[in-house]
């Protein structure tokens, strides 16, 4: 069955190259599946785009950003603006194309400004393909996979955003369609290998920890958990096409994976880009390779869990190893170490000798002296002659290749290069033959025969007319023919050009004639360029023939029909005039002078013909030269390049034999293919060549290769000769490697790890072979641990499967295939024929966790049996978010979220339940502390505003901001301006608590009825908003739960919430607890809180008739909801007549 269409993007730098990676993976498994997947980036460094279009042509690119400034975005986008942009005057300036700076909302405003600009169309494509692809969604729904980093601004940003405009989009489109998205998210810590400063790194964890936030609340969302308080959280997108915004109503991901830095077991990898390759590795596992359904299949069973926890335990960790035999590693170094046996430095022996003659030169020109350039034909030749005249073998060895055997088989004094001339000029001259014109050449002959016995002076003319017109046919006809014939014989771009054995092609003589082997590369070298000194002197003696022809043609007319004894220069024409001699008249038989004419005119036509011969052979020795001297060149150029090859190859070689020595910081794990395997291997395998006659195919190849590199018309690349070297040498190397230990070579995954144990530990003995299969194996499945912190609380049970080639299993070995069934099969295994046999792939997962289970993102814990510490990403997160102050224009910190209001935790909750209560118990002290202490008041401003304000050790009394903007001028406003200013918060709390510790420590020991907060208790706290609104309690001292009831009374409607009542009277119960303890000794702790607290609430009974006067049966509805909490409090310190006494008055109201 076919995989699930599958939608892969990646978000920022780091999402783009780990899909990137992942489609590497996929292309390298050669799947028959992967038109069934579609890639898409989205970046805003358009550079990156460009390259990964350039490599990756199957992914589709998506920029988010143009050269507009941020300014500039958010005077177009001014919902963005007035919203939820946070705007900083120095991000105005920042131009998007920079990328985010780490600032998450940049993402979200380019990506708005990209859907605004209709630039998505990218991602429709990259959707759309897989629809055309698999038309019938109902079989098997779109699994969506989007990676990013959680740290960074770009791809950080952009995770909401991309997924739920794909989700709307989806849903839009293809209404029938059914979706699984899967987030895969690389956390900060994976980014300590790169990033060193730890203001940065905390800045990651900050954005990390937002991020999440973001998430939980968007999942929660979708799952309809949200509580109600947050009803009105949405995520917008700007409308296209038209004005406005509208809201997007989707879950955003079924399940999250974070990826960190260690798994569950502690272990980490080695680099950052080992990271990002295992993050594709578990990306391709999970979605796209063997193991994928059956990870699908499971996701299913996950959903219940995720139902019973209110949808909040939708993130997970997943793992991934391979165990891997390298053979074509195996067979590449070895192929290596044939190579460096046979690329000797012979090869460069004479490159090294010109080389030295050069720097001579260089030294005599620094002296002044002007010495002439040598030629490297001429030197290359003159140093292997001197190396075989000093009995060197490789040079002997190069001159003999080039020497011509005679019958009996010992060299003769002919060369090869001798050989193919005498050969090339024949065929020259036999195919000169045909080119002139035969039938002109027998009218001339025609002609010029009679004239033995004829005296008729026009015939004479006639003759030569004839000869003249066939010698300027033939001149005409030449350059024409010879370049045909220079073409057949040089230019054709002919492949088997050296495999045709033509007697006059120059490639039969780089072949021994009873061997069959093509010559060694140096002795080629050697052949062309005594070939071309040989042609060149050819050619000059053949021009030199040509010119005296050419001089015999010039003069031909004067000599033949010239009188020289007259003194003007009679033409041809002129023999006309010429009158019969007496002798002539009476014979009837041509003068001796005629005769000499008719004999001329006879010579005429074999010196057209060798005109002819030495035309057409000067123009094919001209084109030979070029030919011959051009790939020479070439050779010289290959040899040039080799110089560098061959002097880094022992490195190479090197570098390959221990590529594989330490990898214990990578999750596979390679047999085989240790610097100790791979010697024990090679030993083994030596190479059955020599290093004089390397064989012959590889010569001729790399002779077709450099005859290649001279015969392109293109513009020569530089790679040329390097891919030379790599494909046609090393390649050569590498299939002759296979085809003579091929079997050897090219072994399963098992068999390679019984053979490693064998070669490393030289013990044959089967039951130690078997055990350490097994505990590699074991060892491997180790690997795979997810890449997450192991989650607080009961331990996880992972989710484990592997997948390998079924012809491990092994038919006709039933102990092989006990081991199969036993340790892969039973751990999950899946035999699967896409999979390579010299892999096995292993696959864990967690599913089921809370991002607050999750030790980096949990909040301290203390109680009698754990202390813990709070997480470092949690910690960086409420270090900052604790400096920002609603004002914009005010705070210097910018929001590490991607709208300006959510790090607040009424319009975002926190991913624990009892950090939130933790957060908004401080916000309780804060205003109880400041109504009790009079930190808190309400102002006149000016006449007929009255707003609400704030004292503390800061010189000036500050404002109040409401979450809206506006200033603050009714109670329950003080709860929200103080749940949005943590600043505040702080500096209210803190200032009393100061005060407070200073008293005690001056006093020694105070009681709590000598306390400031206990004065102020007992004063009564002073809410002159009251007194408008509640003219009954006008002048009246109110208390704790007054505050609390005013509250609930004042709040609107729409942001009434009895749970929120509840709360905060219990904060302020605990308060008074907490400031009794702080003091009072244990035995009279209880005892003092029990009176406050009674005293509290007689006080606050007393005004219920004022309530009810201005509230009616609603409001006493809502006071049942302040007094619960004294109720529970008394309950819990064990006074049961106090907690009757408010059930009373609880049955009161109820009955109200």
């Amino acid at each position: 069955m076919p995989i699930a269409p599958t939608l892969i993007l990646g978000l920022g730098g780091t999402g783009s190259k780990i899909v990137e990676k992942v489609a590497t993976k996929v292309g390298e498994s050669a799947s028959t599946q992967s038109d069934r997947i579609a890639y898409t980036v989205f970046d805003t460094d358009i550079n990156d785009l460009g390259r990964i279009r350039r490599e990756h042509p199957e992914i589709f690119t998506v920029q988010t950003s143009t050269r507009n400034t941020v300014g500039e975005y958010l005077n177009i986008n001014t919902n963005a603006r007035d919203n939820w942009f946070p705007v900083n005057q120095m991000l105005n300036r920042k131009t998007l194309t920079e990328g985010a700076a780490q600032v998450r909302a940049i993402s979200r405003l380019a990506f708005d400004t990209t859907l605004k600009g209709g630039n998505l169309d990218a991602l429709h494509r990259a959707v759309d393909k897989l629809f055309r692809l698999d038309k019938d969604q109902e079989e098997q729904a779109l699994r969506v996979i989007i990676t990013s980093s959680l740290a960074g601004g770009t791809g950080s940003g952009l995770i909401l955003s991309v997924a739920m405009y794909l989700a709307d989009y989806l849903r839009a489109k293809y209404p029938k369609a059914k979706a699984i998205t899967r987030g895969f998210f690389v956390q900060p810590d994976v980014f300590d290998k790169v990033i060193k400063a730890t203001e940065e790194r905390q800045n990651l964890q900050v954005n990390a920890y937002a991020a999440v936030r973001e998430l939980d609340a968007f999942l929660m969302k979708g799952d309809n958990t949200l509580p109600p308080q947050y009803r009105d959280l949405a995520f917008e997108f700007p409308r296209v096409g038209a004005d406005g915004v509208e809201t997007v109503e989707a879950m955003p991901y079924d399940f999250c994976f974070l990826f960190d830095a260690k798994n569950s077991a502690g272990g980490s990898l080695d680099s950052f880009e080992t990271y990002l390759d295992h993050a594709a590795t578990c990306i391709y596992t999970q979605s796209i390779g063997p193991m994928s359904k059956k990870s699908n299949s499971r996701e299913d069973n996950v959903l219940r869990e995720v139902i019973k926890n209110d949808g909040r335990n939708r993130y997970a960790g997943a793992g991934a190893s391979r165990l891997v035999y390298p053979w074509a590693h195996v067979r590449d170094y070895v192929a290596l170490r044939w190579t460096e046996q046979v690329l000797s430095a012979q090869w460069l022996r004479f490159d090294d000798q010109f080389k030295k003659t050069l720097e001579g030169l260089a030294k005599q020109r620094e002296k002044g002296l002007s010495p002439r350039d040598p030629d490297i034909a001429a030197e290359y030749v003159k140093a292997v002659d001197g190396a075989a005249a000093n009995k060197n073998g490789f040079a002997k060895a190069v001159v003999a290749q080039c020497t011509v055997m005679d019958e009996d088989g010992l060299d003769s004094d002919l060369k090869r290069w001798e050989e193919y001339l005498s050969t090339l000029t024949n065929y020259v001259i036999t195919q000169s033959a045909s080119m002139g014109d035969s039938h002109q050449r027998n009218i001339a002959m025609d002609q010029v025969t009679p004239l033995t016995e004829d005296t008729e002076r026009s015939r004479y003319l006639n003759a030569y007319r004839e000869v003249k017109k066939y010698h300027d046919v033939v001149a005409r006809r030449t350059e024409e023919s010879a370049g045909i014939l220079s073409y057949e014989l040089f230019h054709a771009d002919d492949v088997a050009v050296t495999a045709e054995k033509h007697s006059h092609r120059l490639e039969t003589y780089l072949r021994d004639k009873d061997t069959d082997r093509f010559m060694h590369p140096v002795t080629a070298r050697y052949f062309l360029y005594n070939t071309l000194a040989l042609l060149k002197d050819e050619r000059r003696r053949v021009e030199n023939e040509l010119t005296s022809l050419r001089e015999y043609f010039e003069n031909f007319e004067r000599n033949a029909f010239d009188d020289p004894n007259t003194d003007e220069v009679e033409t041809a024409e002129g023999i006309l005039a010429r009158k019969l001699t007496i002798r002539e008249k009476l014979t009837r038989k041509p003068s001796a002078e005629m005769q000499d004419l008719q004999q001329l005119l006879l010579g005429y036509i074999p010196k057209v013909d060798s005109l002819l011969e030495n035309a057409v052979l000067s123009e094919v020795l001209g084109e030979a030269i070029e030919y011959v001297s051009g790939i020479a060149e070439a050779f010289r150029t290959l040899f040039l390049r080799l110089d560098s090859n061959i002097r880094r190859l022992k490195g190479e070689v090197e570098l390959q034999r221990t590529k594989y020595d330490d990898l214990s910081g990578s999750t596979t794990r390679y047999v085989l293919a240790t610097s100790a395997s791979l010697d024990s291997l090679a030993e083994g395998m030596p190479y059955a060549g020599g290093v004089v006659n390397i064989d012959s195919s590889l010569s001729e190849a790399i002779y077709n290769r450099v005859r290649g590199y001279y015969m392109l018309t293109d513009e020569k690349d530089d790679t040329y000769f390097e891919d030379l070297y790599r494909t046609t040498i090393q390649g050569y190397f590498r299939d002759k490697v296979m085809e003579s230990y091929g079997n050897v070579i090219k072994i399963d995954i098992i068999e390679a790890l019984e053979k490693e144990y064998r070669t490393l530990q030289r013990n044959l003995e089967e039951s130690k072979v078997r055990h350490y299969v097994i505990d590699e194996i074991e060892k491997a499945k180790q690997l795979a641990k997810p890449f997450i912190e192991q989650p607080l609380g009961e331990e996880r049970h992972p989710i484990e499967a592997c997948a390998y080639n079924s012809g491990l299993e092994g038919e006709a070995d039933p102990r092989r295939k006990a081991l199969v069934s036993e340790h892969l099969r039973d751990y999950g295994g899946e035999p699967d024929d896409d999979i390579s046999p010299h892999e096995i792939l292993f696959y864990n997962a967690i599913y089921g966790i809370r991002a607050r289970d999750l030790p980096k993102y949990s909040p301290a814990r203390a109680s009698t049996t754990l202390r813990r510490d709070a997480g470092e990403y949690f910690s960086a997160y409420y270090a900052l978010v604790s400096g920002i102050k609603p004002s914009v224009a005010e705070t210097k910190v910018i929001t590490p979220h991607i709208d300006r209001r959510w790090h607040w935790i009424s319009q975002l909750p926190d991913l624990d339940e009892e950090n939130q209560a933790d957060q908004l118990r401080r916000i309780h002290d804060a205003l109880l502390l400041g109504l009790v202490h009079e930190k808190i008041f309400w102002s006149e401003v000016h006449e007929g505003l009255q707003v609400y304000r704030y004292s503390s050790d800061q010189p000036l009394d500050q404002d109040f901001i409401v979450s809206n903007g506006t200033p603050c001028d009714h109670f329950w406003e003080v709860v929200d301006a103080l749940t949005i200013n943590p600043v505040a918060v702080a500096e209210i709390v803190e200032s009393i608590e100061r005060r407070a510790r200073a008293g005690r420590d001056l006093a020694r020991s105070v009681t709590f009825a000598e306390t400031d907060f206990a004065r102020g208790l007992a004063k009564g706290v002073r809410l002159r908003e009251v007194d408008e609104v509640i003219p009954a309690l006008r002048g009246k001292s109110l208390t704790v739960l007054d505050v609390g009831a005013f509250y609930a009374f004042t709040v609107t409607k729409e942001l009434y919430n009895e749970r929120q009542v509840h709360d905060m009277v219990t904060d302020f119960l605990a308060r008074i607890r907490y400031e009794v303890e702080q003091v009072e000794q244990d035995a009279e702790a209880l005892p003092t809180l029990k009176g406050i607290v009674l005293d509290q609430f007689r006080a606050f009974a007393a005004n219920i008739d004022a309530y009810s006067a201005t509230g009616g049966r609603p409001l006493l509805q809502k006071l049942r909801r302040v007094i619960r909490p004294v109720a529970d409090l008394f309950d819990e310190i064990g006074e049961r007549a106090a907690a009757d006494e408010v059930a009373r008055l609880d049955t009161a109201l109820r009955n109200a």
